[in-house]
């Protein structure tokens, strides 16, 4: 009985040292990338071509309006469409980029509240770099080196203002809301001017486009501002999950045979 009662805490040990955190919640996707920023690159590389490939540009767009739509408006989305009807690559592509300023607008909002989340609100961060890492070499042109280089280390403090839950509870940090608040408007705040967003016809059609530019590209990023979820945001992924059980099953029972021969247990 003892036998069996040594081998169950051994196990249970292991289960719990070797699942990763994420492995619960929020694991969809890769945490490195965006799918915004991917369209986008997609976007640019079709109009880089020559003669630019229209049809390929605008399949990858109509791959996310839906998206753009919901979390950006559907002013902002009709604009993206009028931009490729009117053919210009240059007005496309900078609407694009403005569209990962909001991008990193709704990321960083979303991170703001979901503090007390550590896991989610480390993949938000995780999305909004992915996001930044899109527009740096556009950003190389209009910043410095060390203007980069601070935006980078602002990424690093932001992450640092979440905090830690450590491993039951050794190592915990507490997170600080104002900290992460000002890493985030440092980077928003310097990018934003940058990629500006331009509003054609579309959105000019609304009774007030000005409003609506607002709030698709606010000032500053306070955490108060109510964003769509995202279909899979608060969803598990099984596949990941089932993965990370079966291989944790197969070394903790590795384990506790080897731990059985060398008469450990």
């Amino acid at each position: 009985m003892r036998m069996m009662v040594k081998t169950a805490m051994l196990f249970i040990a292991l289960f719990l040292a070797l699942a990763p955190a994420g492995a619960w919640a929020y694991s969809y996707g890769d945490a490195n990338t965006e799918d915004v920023a991917e369209t986008f690159k997609l976007v640019v590389s079709d109009l880089g071509k020559t003669p630019a490939d229209w049809t390929g540009a605008e399949a990858a767009h109509k791959e996310r309006r839906e998206e753009i739509a919901s979390h950006f408006g559907e002013e902002v989305a009709a604009t993206l469409d009028a931009n490729f009807r009117s053919r210009d690559a240059d007005v496309t592509i900078a609407n694009y980029k403005a569209i990962l300023i909001m991008n990193l607008d709704r990321r960083f909002d979303n991170a703001i509240q979901s503090i007390t989340d550590y896991t989610q609100a480390k993949l938000l961060l995780a999305k909004a770099r992915a996001t930044y890492e899109a527009l740096v070499p556009y950003a190389e042109a209009k910043l410095s080196k060390s203007e980069l280089d601070g935006l980078s280390a602002d990424f690093d403090a932001a992450l640092e203002a979440i905090g830690n839950p450590g491993l039951f509870g050794v190592g915990k940090k507490e997170a600080d809301g104002q900290a992460l608040q000002t890493a985030v408007n440092q980077v928003y705040g310097a990018l934003k001017p940058l990629f500006p967003y331009a509003p054609g016809e579309a959105a000019g059609g609304a009774k007030d486009p000005d409003a609506a530019v607002q709030a698709a590209e606010p000032d500053t990023i306070d955490g108060t501002k109510e964003h769509a979820a995202m279909e899979r945001e608060n969803k598990t992924n099984p596949a990941i999950t089932v993965g990370v059980i079966a291989g944790i099953v197969v070394i903790g029972g590795g384990a506790v045979f080897w731990a059985r021969r060398k008469g450990l247990l």
